[in-house]
């Protein structure tokens, strides 16, 4: 025999949690997650998670989320048979089997939502042969209500109708759903009552000793009994404090349950609270608001009369009221937010049978002048229809059913739209949250997902493809199928435009067809659809919004293009060549980037010079810049420390007279510095690299970084030093403002680099701060120095790598230094035509850089996006 399960049920708010929390001295475990303690519970919930996130989900599929209005109705009969039931059911015994078997002594569940759902519970103890038990908590109606609308009324509109309702419904579903089995009332109020308390507490477990009782008498906290503290109603419905009365006596004398039963039994359903009495002015003005907009029976017929009568709390007058108000006037924006906290169901798109005829399928929101929103017309699960065509909300001659692609809006035109939807008989909704909100609102709204299977609506014909080439000037996708496999959308930049020859094809100016109206917009759509039926693929430049809200390149994907890239979507010009990488690329799967790998080359010493303390050292990195460096070194000669620099540079195995040129340099004015070293890789190494050699050879505490075609202002390291010097222990870098000097004939709009301060949410969207700045050498060799990735961005990855291990940089707020721009340099040689890749390569290795590139990606078949309500 297996131990006994004490189930703990009642109404929320009713000392379930108390009971729970005087168990565990009784010796009756509480085992599970238990759900800790907040404001409205300051001991804790004692309810185990797995259980209540089992027993809310269930209910909210059930639409019986019990704090929200339909709370109050009784399950849909055979519940419990359905498969939402059955998967319960079987997720239940999950749980409870490996307890049940571990369990050497009475142990105990509590979950008030079980109050409800007790034929779940009934069934799972059966199936793994478990002795229930139930212990009813039970507290004075008028303290709940209190307790439950201070909680509850912001989030849910809950109000003391509601709570009573509520209360009802818990105790007396436990009655009896739980006739058969053994339980204990156990009265909230007792446990204030020294005697009384002793008592029941005795009952609950007789063979506790004093010790145990001491222990679980100490855990009643009379503090926490905040609803005496507040004005309790004036009123309650006869049958509820009659229940209540009833179970008091219950709790004092369980011989009495029978009796109790036979009296519920002989209750007729809890019938609404009759409106209270009024003052002869408020009764004539209730009078002339029934006469002259919504009569009584408008209430109960109206697809609102519900709401109005939740909102007001009665189905009097005021319910009237408030629905005139909405009739004349909408929504309000609080009562839309109210309304859409509620939990309710969100079913799955129901079919709509039309074998053989002409559709007209309703569309609220979305621009049926634009083709996304007759994308979704493939989607609707209509069945068997000849045609289907869209037309606005309410248009005549339409066919009961809808699509709706907008949000809910205060005012009384979303009102009039809404009130039209209550009467088709299908609202379809691409947004989950958005279709649980339009069925508070009486609307039968379901849940469209992107069909695996389309309706054919964009399905073309021979007659299609003739009118696309007479209205659009656009050929038959077949055809284009035999000039290339690409079609580009938008203008890519000047370079992919004129780049368009096989395998690419382009419309440069899709964006300016002229649509003007739903067909042209049809046949937009069906194009589209075609040329990825036919196996073209399609690039995208700057969706539109339209494209991007409604998701509409998601929908144009069927099942049978899953195994390639069907759209690619780019927000940036990109040029042609580049272009088929990235297709390809993609074809390829979108494998990883490679791991970086930083070249180490022997280097020799062609100069060394030393001849005193150094404080800084300049590096320069070398490569086939013979004709620029000698502006470079001249900049680091004329630096107002000069005598307590060291000046390293670098030659990266150059092919020109570079070394040369700086060794006859040293030579000259190796005695202004403190230290003059010039070294030579034996073999290409790359920037990283030998950047990696001029730290290494450094003896000086920090580097200043300069590249061969730059310039320091003669402030830039004394200016920089005075910061470092007073910078905390984990700054990293110091960088100034630098300008930008353009040489002749080459375009830069910048005028300025590193203008911002060192800020992590910055770096997120890309580089900003220029490899010209004052790195802490020590930090350098923290992160092990620069890492060489293929066409550039050492700099920015290097940035990355000092904040992923906590160091951090600092601006001069001065202007110290000159970035040359010319056609020659990194940056536009190599660098820019391969940001797409640089950024999926960093965004890999810094997964918090948020790169807009990195992003860019082809379309696959995919649920839609949500929106708000």
């Amino acid at each position: 025999m297996r131990s006994p399960l004490l189930l703990i049920v009642g109404m929320h708010r009713s000392g379930t949690s108390l009971l729970g929390s005087l168990l565990p001295a009784c010796g009756i475990a509480m085992p599970g997650p238990l759900i800790p303690g907040d404001t409205h519970n300051p001991e804790g919930y004692f309810e185990r998670a797995d259980v209540t996130a089992l027993q809310e989900q269930l209910l909210i599929d059930l639409e019986r989320w019990w704090p929200a209005p339909r709370g109050m109705q009784p399950l849909p009969e055979g519940w419990l048979e359905s498969s939402l039931g059955q998967t319960a059911l079987a997720d239940l015994i999950a749980l409870l089997e490996p307890e049940a078997k571990h369990q050497p002594g009475p142990w105990a569940i509590k979950d008030p939502r079980s109050s409800l759902l007790l034929p779940l519970w009934i069934a799972a103890c059966q199936r793994l042969e478990i002795p229930l038990k139930l212990l009813l908590a039970v507290r004075d109606p008028a303290e709940v209500m209190v307790s439950l609308v201070r909680r509850d009324q912001a989030a849910t509109g809950m109000d003391g109708w509601r709570a009573q309702r509520l209360w009802w419904q818990h105790n007396a579903q436990v009655l009896r759903e739980g006739r058969d089995l053994p339980l204990q009332v156990v009265s909230y109020s007792h446990w204030f009552q020294p005697q009384s308390a002793l008592a029941q507490l005795q009952q609950l477990a007789p063979t506790i000793s004093q010790e145990q009782r001491h222990q679980a008498l100490q855990a009643i906290k009379p503090q926490h009994r905040r609803s005496q503290r507040q004005p309790l109603p004036a009123r309650l419905a006869p049958p509820v404090q009659e229940l209540y009365q009833h179970l008091e006596r219950l709790a004092l004398r369980p011989s009495q349950r029978s009796a109790t039963e036979q009296w519920l039994d002989q209750q007729p359903p809890l019938s609404p609270l009759a409106p209270l009495p009024r003052r002869r002015s408020q009764l004539k003005r209730a009078i002339q608001i029934r006469r002259g907009h919504a009569p009584s029976k408008q209430v109960a017929t109206h697809p609102w009369g519900y709401l109005a009568e939740i909102t007001c709390g009665s189905q009097g007058p005021a319910a009237e009221h408030q629905l005139a108000f909405w009739l004349e006037h909408g929504f309000r924006d609080f009562e839309l937010n109210q309304w859409a906290a509620l939990a309710g169901a969100c079913p799955a798109a129901m079919p709509w049978p039309a074998p053989g005829n002409a559709v007209t399928l309703q569309v609220r929101g979305g621009d049926l002048n634009a083709w996304p929103t007759h994308a979704w017309l493939q989607h609707c699960p209509i069945q068997g229809a000849a045609s289907i065509q869209a037309a606005p909300l309410a248009a005549a001659e339409a066919d009961a059913i809808a699509l709706n692609l907008a949000d809910l809006s205060p005012g009384l035109a979303c009102a009039a739209e809404l009130l039209a939807m209550t009467a088709l008989e299908r609202v379809w909704d691409p947004n989950p949250e958005r279709v649980r909100l339009l069925r508070q609102f009486g609307v039968n709204a379901s849940w469209l997902q992107a069909a695996a299977v389309g309706n054919g609506a964009l399905r073309g014909s021979a007659a299609d493809w003739a009118a696309c080439s007479a209205v659009l000037g656009l050929p038959a996708p077949d055809a284009l199928r035999r000039l290339g496999d690409t079609v580009c959308l938008g203008s890519g930049g000047e370079a992919c435009d004129q780049g368009l020859q096989p395998p690419l094809l382009g419309v440069p100016g899709f964006d300016g067809l002229s649509i003007a109206g739903p067909e042209q917009a049809r046949l937009q759509a069906l194009w589209l659809q075609g040329c990825l039926d036919a196996g073209l693929e399609l690039v995208r430049f700057q969706p539109t919004p339209a494209e991007q809200e409604l998701e509409g390149w998601r929908l144009l994907i069927q099942p049978e293009q899953t195994g390639r890239t069907p759209i690619l979507l780019l927000s940036d010009p990109i040029g042609a060549s580049e272009l088929l990488e990235e297709l390809h690329w993609y074809r390829q799967g979108c494998p990883p980037p490679e791991p970086c790998c930083t070249p180490e080359p022997e280097h020799r010493v062609l100069l060394e010079r030393s001849q005193g303390r150094c404080h800084t050292a300049v590096c320069i990195s070398l490569y086939n810049y013979g004709p620029r460096i000698h502006q470079a070194l001249e900049s680091v000669l004329h630096q107002e420390q000069a005598s307590g620099l060291e000046l390293i540079v670098v030659d990266d195995a150059s092919t020109d007279n570079g070394a040369a040129v700086v060794r006859s340099w040293m030579n000259e004015h190796h005695g202004r510095f403190a230290r003059c070293l010039l070294l030579q890789h034996t073999a290409n190494g790359g920037l990283a690299s030998a950047r990696n050699t001029a730290f290494a050879a450094a003896e000086s505490p920090w580097c200043f970084v300069l590249d061969a075609d730059n310039q320091l202002d003669p402030l830039a390291v004394a200016h920089c030093g005075l910061l470092a010097d007073a910078a905390d222990p984990s700054c990293a870098v110091i960088h100034s403002l630098i300008r930008v000097q353009p040489e002749a004939g080459c375009h830069d709009p910048r005028h300025l680099v590193s203008d911002l301060p060192w800020q992590q949410e910055i770096f997120k969207r890309g580089n900003y701060i220029d490899a010209m700045a004052l790195v802490r050498r020590e930090a350098w060799q923290a992160v092990g120095g620069y890492a060489h990735i293929p066409g550039g961005w050492e700099d920015f990855d290097f940035w990355c790598c000092l904040i992923n291990a906590g160091w951090h940089g600092q601006l001069c707020p001065q202007v110290l230094a000159t970035y040359t721009s010319h056609s020659s340099s990194m940056r536009a040689a190599h660098t820019t035509s391969q940001e797409r890749r640089l950024s999926r390569l960093l965004q890999a290795r810094h997964p918090w850089l948020e790169l807009p590139q990195a992003r860019d990606q082809a379309m696959w078949p995919t649920q839609p996006a949500s929106n708000s309500r």
